[in-house]
């Protein structure tokens, strides 16, 4: 582990007890859905599906988009595989919420923190990840 990597571990551990708090505080901006909060706290009641498990994450509406695209194209290869699809805004969860199904699921990403992620993975078990990031790689 690099230097840098394990000061931001040490970083989000420390930050993560405020997590809840400023959960609460998007939640009455209407940035968070309340009965959505948990899944940020990586805690769901969703039940893994059986069979393999790809994790998709799309921060926004744009890169939602993209992965629900290469989901179609996958499944037209004829990939049976499972997805979870991850948003970090309420629009995209919407948007993927629409194209929801017993074979693709949607849940809110969760913060970025140790516990948080941990619990997020120890309850999906992802085979793959892909993650769609418009801002990877701008540097103007």
């Amino acid at each position: 582990m690099t230097l840098a990597l394990g000061m931001y571990r040490v970083a989000t551990g420390m930050a993560e007890p405020f997590a809840p708090m400023i959960l609460r505080k998007r939640l009455k901006s209407g940035k968070e859905r309340a009965d959505r909060v948990g899944e940020r706290l990586g805690r769901t009641q969703t039940p893994r599906p059986d069979g393999p498990l790809v994790w998709m994450h799309g921060a926004s509406v744009g890169e939602s988009q993209l992965l629900l695209s290469v989901l179609r194209e996958v499944r037209a290869a004829g990939c049976d595989a499972s997805a979870v699809v991850t948003t970090q805004t309420l629009t995209s969860a919407e948007l993927v919420g629409r194209s929801a199904s017993e074979k693709v699921l949607h849940q809110m990403a969760p913060v970025d923190s140790p516990g948080a992620v941990r619990r997020f993975l120890d309850h999906w078990r992802p085979d793959a990840v892909v993650f769609a990031e418009g801002e990877i790689g701008r540097t103007c």
